[in-house]
């Protein structure tokens, strides 16, 4: 599907008339610090939207001619019978030792480059309890199970399952993300180049889609829970999280071809964390495998949509802290439960933590309305910004036909044709798709300046942002086309 598309200013022009009709989104005052527990999270938007937590669920269905994957809040699991503990130097002490042999522990890996190993325990030992025993151990740095990390997305909604190209209106664009960060005047300034790249650690991306050929430097897979690589399966994405995100980063553009990416000519390094299944979480060993090669094949900019609500400071957030101490920048979906909370690892120290925004248009596909922040994106002091992710209503997740899908109401981006609806192009919504806008704004501004540090990028990010009036926006809106300027 081609998106028409329409110029910068007549968006903008909508968005400012918008917010004075609908008073800009919501209220200025600033949440409480622990909001009080309801069923329901609502927002008056003055428009035809009514947002309701019952909604986010993580259910598949397929109903009519289109399929459905409705919202989805990240999920969290451990690993039973194993416990992760980051030793200093890599060597375990004798006192560590003596612990860890008294509760039946076997070393089953070897420290990996941050020192963190892990241990075998008995299925009835809770890892946690495991962990607390040796936490204070001499020459023990970080002690905790290994956490399986979750999508964070609205996977999706796709009007082109029912088969042939969407027909869409020349008065509307179905790619309303582009313009509102303003993409067309951040590309006069820089299209990027191909030796900044971004790694996508995620679900793979599909090896056959033609905006993504050619763009894709390297590839790995960890998914066998282990941190090792796998050399045995592909990085083949059969979900269309990972492709869509790619897309979003870096899909090719100027080509004729589907849709535009942020960065133009950005390339990229994919990482496939997530084992084939039905959407199986990724184990935080191998998500920092994935960042470690993703360091050493040479990444300026990492993205991890993905995410649950526990720190891993055994595996995950030293790997972290590695490669933001080595210049790299990192970008993280900040989660989709509608939570004063950022998930990890979005709140990991020196992370550029993404929330969603969405686009309450008042009247369906018109440009009529105004941007607020998502009903289901997290908020709260740790996030940095918000960027586009879309938010469909509860008549959008139960759409069955081309005719009612509201397209401003999603991010229209690549999707996999060995995902569920095998198709190139798809309709996706959630912070993981926010992530990936920042994340090639940050690689255009690195390929701008190559000394560009990781407290620089979110220091421009942040200070750049247009404020859409809503009190969950962090520093606000990505703005890239200010972030460019910004950027010495």
């Amino acid at each position: 599907m081609k998106p028409r598309l329409i110029p910068p200013a007549v968006l903008a022009a909508a968005v400012s008339a918008a917010t004075v009709a609908c008073g800009g989104g919501g209220s200025t005052t600033p949440p409480p610090a622990t909001p009080t527990p309801t069923a329901t999270i609502s927002k008056s938007l003055g428009c035809s939207h009514a947002f309701s937590a019952a909604r986010l669920i993580a259910s598949y269905t397929r109903a009519g001619l289109l399929g459905l994957r409705a919202p989805g809040m990240a999920g969290e699991s451990v690993a039973s019978g194993l416990l992760a503990v980051r030793l200093s130097d890599g060597h375990v002490s004798a006192e560590a030792a003596a612990i860890l042999t008294k509760m039946g522990a076997v070393q089953v890996s070897a420290p990996n480059e941050q020192g963190a190993a892990t241990f075998s325990i008995p299925a009835s030992l809770d890892p946690k309890v495991a962990a607390a025993q040796v936490h204070d151990a001499t020459g023990v740095l970080a002690a905790g199970p290994v956490i399986y990390r979750h999508l964070q997305a609205i996977l999706p909604n796709d009007p082109q399952f029912s088969g042939g190209p969407v027909q869409e209106g020349s008065d509307f664009t179905s790619q309303w993300d582009m313009y509102a960060i303003q993409m067309p005047a951040a590309w006069a300034v820089t299209t990027g180049k191909a030796t900044t790249k971004i790694a996508v650690i995620d679900t793979g991306y599909d090896l056959g889609n033609p905006d993504l050929a050619g763009k894709v430097d390297a590839s790995v897979v960890f998914d066998l829970g282990t941190g090792v690589a796998d050399t045995k399966l592909t990085v083949q994405d059969q979900d269309g999280h990972g492709t869509d995100v790619s897309g979003i980063a870096a899909a090719d553009t100027n080509n004729a071809t589907d849709v535009a990416g942020v960065g133009w000519s950005i390339h990229l390094l994919e990482a496939r964390v997530f084992p084939y299944g039905s959407n199986p979480g990724a184990s935080t060993r191998d998500i920092a495998a994935a960042i470690n090669w993703a360091v050493a094949a040479g990444a300026k900019v990492i993205n991890l949509s993905l995410g649950s609500g526990s720190p891993d400071p055994t595996y995950e957030e030293p790997a972290v802290a590695a490669a933001i101490a080595k210049g790299v920048i990192v970008v993280a979906a900040a989660g989709n439960d509608g939570a004063n909370s950022i998930d990890y690892p979005a709140r990991d120290p020196g992370v550029i933590s993404v929330g969603a925004s969405a686009y309450c248009d008042s009247t369906k596909n018109m440009l009529s309305g105004y941007e607020y922040v998502a009903s289901y994106s997290n908020y709260g002091p740790a996030l940095s910004l918000v960027a586009p992710g879309g938010d469909p209503d509860t008549a959008q997740t139960k759409c069955t036909t081309v005719s009612c899908v509201d397209f401003l109401q999603w991010i229209d981006n690549l999707d996999s044709l060995q995902g569920p609806f095998k198709e190139q192009v798809g309709l996706f919504a959630g912070t993981s798709q926010a992530s990936p806008h920042v994340a090639g704004a940050a690689a255009l501004m690195a390929s701008k300046d190559p000394s560009l540090t990781p407290t620089q990028a979110l220091s421009f990010l942040t200070s750049s942002a247009d404020k859409i009036g809503d009190p969950h926006e962090g520093a606000g809106r990505l703005n890239v086309f200010n972030a460019l300027n910004a950027t010495p």
